[in-house]
């Protein structure tokens, strides 16, 4: 089932964090030539974010935001329906890239290229930018096809030669709200430098685990409360033994229409565990604590992704 999602673009300062300005391109093919799709922004010390919306064509839309831009340099994303090489010993076996809905289900590729020093003339670390650079790709995936395990592929040098070795997800949904982008599902990463990015698909680590449920407690919920987020698993179909999954990720998107965005890794710090879900053993679930201070009233979306099974989502209301 096809579910509500947020519009990227438009909230591109908020989903990523304070930064001076954001500017975004439409990316469409030239009547005069055929093949793959280009486009350019500028990045500046004035303007760290930009967004590369492809999906006049079905391809996506792919934001780009570098903590600190020491130079003026244009930055060109190419989207390519060649997938490049997947390493099978940094990536499971069966690994495969994702089919978009919008563009006849194709995998997309992003291309980075520039004029700056780096490997294809993309910008280089402690020269044009210091820190990470955060990326976030929203896409249409066809209601029939299931993403197991999402991943975020890098494949680091040279565009001709690139190999995918490296998972740069940090965050993913497939439950927020859609505007005029298309954007389902979300995922971010972040890497020191750039190259070919690519939405994966892996498989599962293991087979016969099953999802049981996944829950809050206790309702109604309120701005600076703690709350406990219980996710059941097991191993088969009898939901009353739970299993410990220890590859489960977590993430938290707004959901508000207009308003919605990922929230940032630290508000979701569980403590006791470093981020990660605990084992209670008594009642054979893995729990994260969740904080809410400093959280916005409003309406959320948590989505657990796993090595085990399918991403799963659970809704609920902030109250100031």
């Amino acid at each position: 089932m096809r579910k509500l999602m947020f519009a990227p673009f438009a909230l591109a300062i908020s989903l990523f964090g304070t930064q001076c300005w954001a500017q975004s391109v439409t990316c469409l093919p030239s009547p005069e030539t055929e093949g793959p799709i280009s486009c350019s922004n500028t990045f500046s010390p004035s303007t760290t974010t930009a967004t590369y919306d492809f999906s006049r064509t079905g391809d996506g839309v792919l934001i780009v935001q570098f903590k600190t831009v020491l130079t003026t340099f244009s930055l060109t994303v190419t989207v390519s329906h060649t997938i490049d090489a997947i390493d099978f010993t940094e990536f499971p076996p069966g690994t495969v890239c994702v089919p978009y809905l919008q563009n006849g289900g194709r995998c997309d590729e992003y291309d980075f290229s520039g004029q700056s020093g780096g490997p294809n003339g993309v910008p280089v670390k402690d020269t044009d930018y210091k820190g990470l650079i955060m990326l976030r790709l929203s896409y249409f995936v066809s209601s029939t096809y299931t993403v197991r395990t999402p991943a975020f592929g890098h494949a680091p040098g040279d565009n001709a030669t690139a190999v995918y070795t490296e998972d740069i997800l940090t965050s993913y949904s497939d439950s927020t709200i859609c505007g005029e982008f298309g954007c389902d599902p979300t995922m971010d990463g972040s890497t020191p430098g750039l190259s070919s990015v690519t939405a994966l698909d892996k498989p599962f680590v293991e087979n016969g685990d099953s999802f049981c449920s996944l829950s809050l407690q206790t309702a109604p919920f309120h701005v600076g409360q703690l709350i406990e987020v219980d996710y059941r698993l097991t191993n088969g179909t009898d939901c009353t033994t739970g299993i410990r999954d220890k590859t489960a990720g977590f993430s938290l998107a707004m959901t508000d229409s207009l308003n919605g965005n990922f929230v940032s890794r630290p508000a979701l710090q569980d403590k006791e565990e470093a981020n990660k879900f605990h084992w209670d053993n008594k009642n054979q679930l893995n729990e994260f604590d969740l904080s809410t201070v400093g959280l916005a009233p409003g309406n959320y979306t948590i989505t657990v992704f796993s090595g085990k099974i399918s991403p799963q989502t659970f809704s609920f209301t902030l109250a100031p």
